[in-house]
């Protein structure tokens, strides 16, 4: 049998980080849902089944020097990566396997402990029915009571009208075999060309000329790895939740915090439609259909009980929340799936942003100002949920911790030297990573260690090393004097517009 079992694996995937999988996310997520989560002020694990790069565990284990935190996936590139940066860092607490699902579903009695946290992301879409069946199987075995499953997946209401492009395009890779990165072109162009012949499928669902524009800005091995595996299946919420309800997992809402939210969820006209089903299959089938999802981040709990009113209240008054420098124009409005966007309350919302400006806010104080627990959960949901602000698990991080963490973004310099994309920086503070762009990494690492000579000189050196070249009006930047100005003013820009969400996020000093 074929190792790979149709899953693609003759390029990786590339380096991503998704922040709704982290604990600091998941657990005010599960409050906001009305549950317990497991507690990450202790000792806890966390496992990210499909890990990829390894990117989100790396950010787990810096943020997080008590957990245990295991990355599993089969493409040993994507484990050779992960191996060698958790080294570099110095985390020990990760933990990263060459493993099939398989293998992991088949593994002897206390192999591994009880995970607190399973993360699946996109996996579920682009494995066959036997390696769900594997995944379904360890997550039954080693989550522990109370655990928080997170799976995402390609939902089936906003993908039903591309399946058939898809599997054009698999078949193409089929037929004409060769290198991912050529199979992916060479079936996109195929689809363009029965665009131009006007075959009447396009004529009748035009949203795939749009989605093809949209896919031709994409890195081309993240093309390969969403659309070129043997199994791609989009899936209904019902059909997912009937599987996780027979490992023990009960839904708890969407780690995606405005689509438990009524105003935000679907458009209004569907409320009837709504309030007379209340089954939660049909509902989210309502949902979906409503917003034309294309993707769901579904949290999942092992023991459905909810805890009492009082410790609900108490778990969320203990949350922190950060300011992540937003700017708003007074006016605010959510893009949902119409084009005018919903509307938020500004005389409740403005007196939040203007008070998290000052420092971060504890979600007690916010619950006693609004006087309504419910009021206080959806203003949080809605500022975590559009950037305007984090959940922050450690406020006052140690020295410690704020060397972990800045060991690793020392790392990501590194390897951005050496030709990768790495585009994020990781925060002790929030538990999460920021994005930042090659240079800006580069800014950072200079910006904490550099000592001696002039900061232009060290990033210009750097960046050189690199390989990479500036650019003016599409021309490579050759001469020192100009190049040395280009930098000031990438430096002083940063200053200006990045090194406060930076200092805020505890990736640079204040």
């Amino acid at each position: 049998m074929d190792w790979t079992d149709g899953y693609l694996s003759d390029v990786t995937y590339p380096v991503q980080f998704y922040r709704q999988t982290t604990p600091a996310w998941l657990s005010m997520a599960a409050i906001l849902a009305g549950h317990r989560p497991p507690s990450i002020a202790q000792k806890f694990r966390w496992c990210d089944l499909g890990c990829g790069q390894g990117f989100t565990a790396l950010t787990v284990a810096a943020c997080h020097p008590q957990a245990e935190i295991f990355g599993f996936d089969f493409n040993p590139s994507h484990i050779d990566n992960a191996r060698l940066i958790a080294a570099e860092a110095g985390l020990g607490n990760a933990v990263f396997e060459d493993v099939s699902f398989e293998a992991l579903a088949n593994a002897p009695e206390g192999a591994y402990p009880k995970m607190d946290f399973i993360v699946l992301h996109g996996i579920w879409t682009w494995v066959s029915t036997t390696q769900r069946a594997h995944l379904l199987t360890f997550i039954s075995r080693q989550l522990a009571p109370g655990g928080i499953v997170y799976i995402a997946y390609n939902a089936l209401a906003g993908w039903a009208w591309f399946m058939p492009v898809q599997r054009v395009m698999r078949l193409i890779s089929e037929i004409h075999p060769g290198p991912a990165d050529d199979s992916i072109k060479r079936g996109m162009e195929f689809v363009r060309e029965l665009i131009r012949g006007e075959a009447e499928f396009f004529q009748r669902n035009p949203q795939v000329v749009k989605r093809l524009e949209f896919l031709d800005k994409q890195d081309a091995h993240y093309l390969s790895h969403e659309l070129l595996h043997a199994s791609w299946d989009p899936t209904p919420f019902d059909a997912v939740a009937r599987d996780l309800a027979e490992v023990k997992c009960s839904f708890m809402g969407s780690a995606s915090l405005l689509e438990n939210l009524e105003a935000f969820a679907a458009p209004p006209g569907l409320a009837g439609a709504l309030a007379r089903n209340p089954d939660i299959r049909l509902r989210e089938a309502i949902r979906d259909l409503g917003a034309a999802r294309m993707f769901r981040r579904d949290m999942y709990r092992r023991g459905s009980e909810k805890p009492p009113a009082g410790e609900l209240a108490a778990l969320f008054d203990e949350i922190v929340l950060t300011d992540l420098g937003r700017e708003d124009t007074g006016e605010i409005k959510i893009q949902t799936w119409g084009d005018a966007g919903v509307g938020l309350k500004m005389d409740v919302y403005a007196p939040v942003l203007q008070r998290l400006r000052t420092g971060p806010l504890r979600m007690g104080e916010l619950r006693r100002a609004l006087g309504d627990l419910t009021v206080a959960m959806e203003v949080l949901s809605v500022l975590a949920a559009t950037n305007f602000a984090h959940p922050t698990p450690n406020p006052e991080p140690d020295a410690a911790l704020v060397a972990r963490t800045r060991a690793l973004n020392r790392a990501i310099t590194r390897r951005n030297v050496q030709g990768a994309v790495v585009q994020f920086q990781v925060s002790p503070k929030l538990g999460t990573a920021v994005s930042a762009e090659e240079i800006e990494t580069m800014i950072v690492t200079e910006m904490l260690g550099g000592e001696g000579r002039d900061l232009l000189d060290r990033l210009m050196t750097l960046f050189q090393e690199s390989g990479r070249s500036l650019y003016h009006d599409g021309k490579a930047i050759t001469d020192t004097a100009s190049a040395r100005n280009a930098w000031r003013q990438m430096v002083d820009g940063f200053m200006v517009k990045r090194m406060p969400l930076f200092q805020r996020a505890g990736v640079l000093d204040e």
